[in-house]
């Protein structure tokens, strides 16, 4: 067939790819964890505190509108899903600093966060309000409405740093998923004088040592491509092939059925029809 050379070369496939970076983002990011876990016993803590406001108000005489109950409830979580990703962010920068001046840093984050959180909640009532044709007054100054809302600022972002903290620790314990290969991405490249073949390893079914070659086998016939035994069932190891003989390697998902001889040596059966024997040294490997 002449002189041929073979090399491993990847795709930019879309599909495949982008979907595994985007869950290995969800589950390896302490940020996406956080603002998870935030978004869901956030909102969970809106609807308890609106039902319960309805029902206080009701039992003290002085109901209030549902809506104006929801709005309540909704702006201070709505503000503070504004004012995530700055907490996100202090808790990033402020990690690797020193302890002392870690916590010099979240307690001037934590005040400015509370200020900026009761004035926005604020901005959101008063519009909320104005769209349905009423004033938003509250009783008590601007004053007591910070500190009032300081007590419980405090304690949710103390709540949001430690999830990100601990989501941060137990990704640096477990360490890195691994990452598995695509085979719709891999491409195998034969290429023999001006003619190239590109054989994604799903197409291979199983390959045969010849001399300083290697013979490639599938629905697409016969190709041969230079390249050592070893470094070819390195490359198609992560794609379910392993070795049944000195010579020759098998694609898992292509075997039909095996048969034991007496030997101990065995013949492989393929999808395709094809028949193959095995060596009873690498029984286990199909087993």
């Amino acid at each position: 067939m002449g002189q041929v050379a073979g090399r491993r070369v990847t795709s930019g496939g879309i599909g495949g790819a982008s979907g595994t970076r985007h869950g290995r983002w969800l589950r390896r990011d302490p940020r996406a964890i956080t603002s998870l876990t935030f978004a869901g016993f956030g909102l969970l803590y809106m609807v308890v505190n609106a039902v319960s406001l309805i029902d206080q108000r009701r039992a003290l005489g002085r109901p209030i509108a549902a809506w104006q109950a929801w709005v309540l409830e909704g702006t201070s979580f709505a503000a503070w899903l504004m004012l995530l990703p700055v907490v996100l962010m202090l808790a990033i920068r402020l990690a690797p600093r020193p302890l002392w001046q870690a916590t010099l840093g979240h307690v001037v984050g934590c005040v400015a966060v509370s200020v900026a959180h009761t004035l926005l909640m604020a901005a959101l009532r008063i519009v909320a309000f104005d769209i349905s044709g009423l004033d938003y007054a509250p009783s008590e100054t601007l004053t007591a409405r910070l500190l009032f809302e300081a007590r419980k600022d405090v304690i949710t972002y103390i709540s949001i740093l430690a999830v990100f903290l601990l989501a941060r620790r137990l990704m640096a314990e477990t360490g890195p998923l691994p990452i598995r290969p695509s085979a719709e991405a891999a491409l195998i490249e034969v290429r023999d004088g001006s003619r190239m073949v590109m054989l994604r390893p799903d197409e291979i079914d199983w390959v045969n040592a010849a001399g300083n070659y290697v013979e490639l086998h599938g629905d697409f016939g016969t190709e041969l491509a230079r390249r050592t035994m070893a470094g070819i069932e390195a490359e198609l190891a992560h794609y379910g092939f392993v070795r049944v003989h000195r010579s020759r390697l098998v694609r898992r998902a292509a075997i039909a059925s095996t048969e034991t001889r007496q030997s101990g040596d065995f013949d492989i059966t393929l999808r395709s029809g094809a028949v193959i024997s095995g060596s009873r040294r690498f029984r286990q490997n199909i087993t």
